[in-house]
């Protein structure tokens, strides 16, 4: 298969095998877009008509937070806040339409600039990642060799699977997709049941095993999709 930009960068998330693949490309877009936003583009025009119009989620305002740039992260907030008291508290609505400014306040509770571009950057991976599967069988072989699939991931997959890929490699696809997901699912409970056993008064001082040890971290992993921050200790 021809290589570009999109199938270099996906080859570079899957020859690492190492955890969800689908999680690494999303915490490298993510890490990417909150890097992008706290620099320079945060005085960008356009940019700013987006993050005036969408703000951020919780878990990117926290991140964002944690960025030396204090002072354009203010002035992003000093404009969200103005277009939020200019369609929410100020601008006047018809008498037919007296919920549009209910509506337009909830709105802004459910957007995210960053999850939005997350989102898109995704998007255009996983364009990329069923385009290889269709042509490249060392793709195939490579798919089929991760780690796992998180729980997540694996939902996402399998429906954009089956809208993209035709019968014949379809089955293909959903078998190896189930496999990485169920093993990994299997490997966590066996991990968990461990930890629970050496709570038992028969069992105490017996050594865990590393699974046992991290298995409530694997399991939110596996289920969120979103990797957790773990000491260095751990890593």
């Amino acid at each position: 298969m021809k290589k570009n930009i999109l199938t270099i960068r996906v080859d570079d998330v899957f020859g690492q095998r190492c955890g969800c693949p689908i999680c690494l490309a999303r915490k490298a877009s993510e890490d990417n877009s909150c890097e992008y936003i706290s620099g320079a583009a945060m005085m960008e025009p356009d940019i700013r008509i987006e993050t005036n119009r969408l703000g951020f989620c919780a878990e990117h305002y926290n991140m964002l937070l944690k960025t030396s740039a204090r002072l354009p992260l203010a002035l992003v907030l000093s404009t969200h806040l103005d277009e939020i008291q200019n369609e929410a508290f100020d601008k006047k609505t018809d008498r037919f339409a007296k919920n549009a400014k209910a509506e337009r306040s909830e709105l802004f509770e459910k957007t995210c600039y960053i999850c939005s571009r997350i989102d898109d950057d995704l998007d255009r991976f996983l364009h990329g990642m069923f385009g290889m599967y269709k042509e490249d069988e060392s793709f195939r072989k490579l798919f089929s060799a991760q780690e796992y699939i998180c729980f997540p991931h694996r939902n996402l997959l399998l429906g954009r699977a089956r809208k993209t890929l035709k019968k014949e490699i379809l089955s293909q696809f959903e078998e190896a997709t189930e496999t990485l997901a169920k093993n990994r699912l299997v490997q966590i409970r066996d991990g968990l049941d461990e930890l629970c056993r050496s709570f038992d008064y028969r069992n105490v001082g017996k050594p865990l095993s590393e699974n046992a040890e991290n298995a409530p971290e694997k399991a939110i992993e596996f289920l969120t999709g979103k990797p957790l921050a773990r000491d260095k200790k751990e890593e």
